[in-house]
């Protein structure tokens, strides 16, 4: 399948052809699409959906005003090859594999041969002269079709040129150099020559098409994919567009089944691009805009399907919509080849106001409504419980479903008979249920009335309640909370008395006026004192002895005679508060178990535990208890003894127990103490081993030396081991080496700022988030890429915002890190050639010897968390992206890469990513630019890790490289948000 081609006759044109309503042209092909296959020598034909396929004779194929126009010939000379129309002089010209440059008219007559260029690749046709490229020569030429008819080529010294075309608009012509990925532009006549910044996006340019109307430049693209098999996978094509000066290229198509286009075309009108697929045997068209309508999609929680309207958007974008009536939220829909599918978001339904029945707990009989009002998707709202009930209940609508979070209704508590202080009145009342009321006048001495109401065990005043002392009778006040009662005679009006502070409490007084027939306080100091004479309290019906006490003074008191424990004592406002308690022990000597008599030691402390052997003729143990004065036997059983055996009898010195008791524990710590001993030497002989193992597989240690059995303090942070300087010069081992020695350091050093020693635990640490906001932000590159269009549908975000930083202090994880890191050290005797990264220097202090650094990772919340539980594996390398450089993992020293395969999270983290922060022990580097599995010739060449240096190549990323699971420990987790402009 070869070119389509385009003819656009400019606007002008196009208004007269709108005015006088030209007919469609050629309509007996009106409907069908048309090509030539050179393999086959035939000319096929389809409908434009690829049904009812035909042959018929050749014919050439492009598209005018929005139409298949199809030139026949029927006898097949050459393989077809480029198409290009002449509509003001209606001739059809094409190239042949054969024989050169050809033209006939529109109806195939009058065949001619316009050039002998045996090499002709592409033509285009410009103010009535002919392009065409020159591949073997690396010509452009140009052939003036007037009187002229002169032929020259316009642009020489170029390696492989391979197709043209023309903007009429701007009198320039375009074409592509594949030997060098180049694409140029110039004059009609070849002068002004310019380079169109799109190296990078250029492989095998074998089809281009300029849309005059939309100022676009469209190219087929194509790279092999590895070795040839000779099938359609052999090759990965993809569809380009830039500006015209070659900014902003996008790639709008790019998919596994798409393997070789060669030829493009655009419908400008119908917003559409054709392309033929060489290898793959097929045409294919793509369309650049999806139409407004609407959308079905999945509510929240998926339990209903939401018809969401969208206006209209381009290939490759995306828009944000909001939810129909009735639902909350946006959704964001993604526009690809005119149809628009799901990007992110969700509606979540919205729930009506309702109710909910609710049973108070141990009243099964009685049940209550409970209301709620209208609530949006996730919306939690408070509801106040009915009447008798108090307390509220918490209601959270979740896609349409209201569900009960917190249920705290229950029954109003009483008030119990007491004392009220109303201003400097103390009132009695009685007991009053939760919501009834008591009335009642106020005491002798004062005047008015109140109202007191319970509210759930609270008694409060209602209506305007007020006690007021009146100055002609004498009576009591109340002051310091009502802790203290002053009492008074009576005061003239107008005059003033100050009264001392009663017994119990001191101060200057109490100052009082008489106004208007009734008492005010003016100052009061007189406070309840705060000492506590000694005495004694009751705790457990054993009585604790005190001395005197001074306010907020604590002591501990032991429980007398009989009783173990002890009493915390303070002494708050005059008054004793306590805390603990005495249990009593038992002092029993005696008791009967089954009909026996059975002798007891008495005087037996709280909770201690004895056993007691059956008396004489019965066999078996009697496990008793002290709890709090009764002895317990929970399983006393004594069963005759059938043996003529002499009894024992039983004895038991329960003041040896004590003593017994001490020396077990210092047993027990003695045995811990060494076996804690065991337990490090073992692991620094495990990490001795793994590190010698590990040495061994790089090469550098001899597998059948014999390991030794202690080592020596180096002062590092690992191991090491001792060479030859010669050997270590070289790069290889001595042929007689034979022994060495591993020089080891106990413990292992964890980071200073860890928490734990063993286990695995992932906490916050919000310490971390403005440092490593930081790193990422001066990390950050917007750059367009292939992984980016992928991965996140093109969008490229200017940067992001750190929300929160997990710490991972995984000791496994860190242990095989550490042993790995050791053991580069013990393959060289110098440290590594120094290789820095864009984090270089910016977090933690590192080990520069082995070039150790933090790099990013790209994941999702949740599989953030598991592979810092479980590790990187290598079997699962390449599953989630591509593996450019083989099966490895692959890290970033930019949060802007990394960040093209993050993906947002579900749950608590919609509308979050995640990058996994990790140390890396790169050793070693090496640096390639070109894509291919590169572990062999790493293993070759004695290097650790490989670094794609994508930057050098294309102007992108560098990414490192790393084939063994052990040289990576992700420690930290970076939840971001992206930023957009």
């Amino acid at each position: 399948l070869y070119t389509c081609g385009v003819w656009d006759p400019g606007n002008e044109a196009k208004k007269r052809a709108r005015a006088h309503k030209m007919p469609a042209v050629c309509p007996a092909h009106e409907g069908r699409m048309y090509w030539a296959e050179d393999g086959t020598m035939k000319l096929r034909s389809a409908t434009l959906d690829g049904q009812d396929l035909r042959d018929v004779p050749v014919a050439k194929l492009t598209i005018f005003r929005r139409k298949i126009l199809v030139i026949v010939k029927t006898e097949v000379q050459e393989a077809p090859r480029d198409v290009a129309v002449d509509f003001t002089r209606r001739k059809v010209y094409w190239t042949a594999l054969c024989c050169g440059l050809r033209r006939a008219n529109l109806d195939g007559s009058d065949e001619e041969i316009v050039a002998s260029a045996e090499f002709a690749s592409g033509v285009a046709i410009l103010n009535g002269s002919v392009f065409w490229a020159d591949w073997m020569h690396g010509q452009i030429f140009r052939r003036d079709m007037g009187n002229s008819g002169t032929e020259e080529p316009i642009v020489t010294g170029l390696a492989s040129p391979v197709d043209v075309a023309v903007d009429p608009q701007n009198q320039q012509i375009y074409w592509s150099d594949v030997g060098i990925a180049r694409t140029q532009r110039a004059s009609p006549d070849g002068s002004d020559i310019q380079v169109l910044n799109m190296s990078w996006a250029i492989m095998n340019t074998y089809g281009m098409a300029v849309d005059v109307q939309g100022r676009k430049l469209y190219m087929a693209d194509f790279e092999k994919t590895g070795e040839l098999t000779g099938s359609s996978s052999d090759y990965e094509g993809r569809i380009i567009r830039t500006n015209l000066d070659g900014s902003q290229a996008e790639v709008l198509m790019n998919e596994p089944g798409m393997s070789m286009p060669y030829g493009i075309a655009v419908d400008s009108a119908a917003e559409q691009v054709y392309w033929t697929d060489q290898k793959a045997g097929r045409i294919q068209r793509l369309s650049l805009r999806c139409a407004s309508g609407v959308l079905e999609v999945p509510s929240r929680m998926n339990s209903t399907m939401v018809q969401v309207e969208h206006g209209e958007a381009a290939h490759g974008s995306s828009i944000e919509v909001r939810c129909p009536t009735g639902y909350n939220g946006t959704v964001t829909l993604a526009c690809r080849d005119s149809s628009f599918d799901l990007n992110r978001g969700k509606c979540g339904k919205r729930c009506p106001a309702g109710a909910q029945d609710f049973k108070p707990p141990g009243e099964d009989d009685l049940s209550y409504v409970v209301g709620y009002p209208e609530m949006d998707d996730r919306e939690d709202v408070v509801s106040e419980c009915p009447s008798p009930l108090v307390g509220t209940m918490r209601f959270y609508c979740q896609d349409g479903v209201v569900l009960a979070r917190e249920r705290q209704c229950r029954q109003a508590r009483p008030c119990p008979e007491g004392d009220f202080l109303l201003d400097h009145a103390k009132v009695h009342h009685s007991e009053i249920n939760h919501g009834f009321m008591e009335a009642s006048t106020c005491p002798d001495g004062f005047e008015g009335q109140y109202f007191l109401q319970c509210q759930d065990g609270e008694v409060i005043t209602m209506y305007n309640s007020s006690c007021t002392a009146t100055c002609d009778s004498a009576g009591s006040l109340w002051v310091d909370d009502g802790a203290v009662e002053v009492s008074h005679g009576k005061i003239i009006e107008g005059g003033k008395l100050k009264v001392v502070c009663p017994a119990g409490s001191a101060g200057e007084g109490v100052y009082l006026s008489c106004e208007d027939g009734y008492i005010n306080v003016t100052e009061s100091t007189c406070q309840r004192s705060s000492f506590c004479p000694g005495g004694s309290v009751l705790v457990s019906s054993a009585e604790i002895l005190h001395d005197n006490l001074d306010d907020q003074e604590q002591v501990i008191v032991q429980c007398p005679g009989g009783f173990s424990g002890s009493i915390g004592l303070t002494c708050q406002k005059g008054m004793i508060l306590t805390e603990g308690s005495c249990h009593k022990g038992c002092d029993q000597t005696f008791t009967n178990i089954s009909g026996l008599q059975i002798e007891l030691p008495g005087d037996l402390e709280h909770e201690m535990q004895w056993k007691v052997e059956c008396p004489e003729g019965h066999s078996g143990e009697l496990p008793f208890k002290c709890l709090d004065g009764n002895l317990t036997c929970p399983d006393c059983k004594c069963l005759p003894r059938l043996s003529t055996m002499a009894p024992v009898m039983p004895r038991v010195e329960i003041s040896e127990l004590p003593v017994a008791a001490l020396a077990a524990a210092v047993t027990a710590v003695i045995l811990l103490l060494c076996f804690a001993a065991g337990l490090l030497w073992h692991r620094a002989v495990r990490r001795k081993a793994m590190a010698a193992a590990v040495a061994a597989a790089m090469g550098d240690i001899p597998t059948h030396s014999v390991l030794p059995k202690s080592g020596t303090r180096s002062g590092r942070s690992g191991h090491s081991v001792s060479h030859s300087t010669s050997a270590a010069s070289s790069g290889s081992k001595p042929k007689d080496e034979a022994s060495f020695e591993l020089v080891v350091d106990l413990p292992m050093a964890l980071p200073l700022y860890w928490a734990t020693n063993h286990g695995i635990h992932i906490f916050p640490d919000p310490n971390r988030i403005g440092e490593v906001q930081n790193l990422m932000t001066e990390t950050w590159m917007s750059h367009y890429t292939r992984d980016r269009l992928l991965h996140c549908g093109g969008r490229v975000p200017v940067g992001c915002r750190v929300a929160n930083v997990l710490r991972v202090e995984n000791h496994k994880a860190y242990a095989r890190y550490s042993s790995y890191k050791d053991a580069l050290r013990m393959k060289r005797s110098q440290p590594c050639k120094r290789f820095t990264v864009r984090t270089s220097g910016k977090i933690n202090l590192l080990d520069e010897s082995v070039n150790e650094a933090y790099l990013f990772h790209g994941t999702n919340p949740e599989s953030a968390q598991s592979i810092c539980r479980d590790f990187f594996r290598m079997d699962r390398a390449g599953t989630s992206s591509g593996t450019m450089f083989g099966p490895g993992i692959y890290l970033a020293e930019n949060a802007s890469k990394s960040d093209e395969y993050a993906k947002e999270g579900s749950g608590v983290y919609v509308g979050l990513c995640a990058v996994l922060l990790c140390r890396c022990s790169m050793g070693e580097v090496l640096t390639v630019s070109q894509a291919g599995d590169m572990q062999e010739r790493l293993r070759d060449g004695g290097y650790n890790s490989l670094c794609g240096d994508r930057l050098a190549a294309v102007g992108t990323y560098r990414e490192m490289v790393f084939f063994n699971e052990e040289a990576v420990y992700p420690e930290f987790i970076v939840i971001y948000t992206r930023s957009f402009e």
